[in-house]
């Protein structure tokens, strides 16, 4: 794995990777509520591979200065999730994700035996940055991080079995 430096920037787009992520979330459940097969199936496709990229830009940022990176145990639905802080940029991960090398390595200030009763609450009208998800996966494909690398496939299945590419065509 190669280790990356949590600049400004890279956290920044790692940022609006997340907030799209958690946005394709909601559009996946709604086109799947009206009955849109295809649109909720995309959307369900990219949000699982943003996730992936932030795992993988976040594993690399603790390989790299672990010291940078704080953390904490909260309980999210039952299941301690590790909420992590990097140079003022927050994000909660599962923990296995990191895996307990990794998570050794991060600073965390209680257990996940004894998670934090702090309930995890999406404020969507909360926004810490402007730049385009284009922006953002540029400049982490960039850094060695292609979010196209984590599809599970490049294609999904749609209505009427027709297959639909759900690349990103911008990298």
């Amino acid at each position: 794995m190669d280790p990356l430096e949590p600049t400004d920037d890279l956290l920044e787009s790692l940022y609006v990777v997340n907030k799209v992520a958690k946005q394709l979330s909601d559009d996946a459940t709604d086109a799947y509520e009206r009955g849109d097969t295809t649109r909720s199936n995309v959307c369900s496709a990219r949000k699982d591979a943003l996730y992936r990229t932030k795992t993988d830009v976040l594993r690399r940022v603790v390989a790299s200065d672990p010291s940078a990176v704080s953390g904490e145990y909260h309980a999210i639905n039952g299941d301690a999730w590790l909420f992590i802080s990097v140079n003022g940029w927050h994000f909660h991960q599962p923990p296995y994700a990191f895996g307990t090398d990794l998570t050794d390595r991060i600073d965390v200030a209680n257990s996940p035996s004894s998670p934090l009763d702090a309930p995890y609450v999406r404020d969507p009208s909360i926004d810490r940055s402007d730049r385009s998800l284009e922006d953002a996966l540029g400049h982490l494909a960039d850094h060695g991080v292609n979010a196209n690398d984590h599809l599970a496939r490049p294609t999904i299945r749609g209505t009427h079995d027709r297959l639909v590419d759900v690349r990103w065509p911008f990298l």
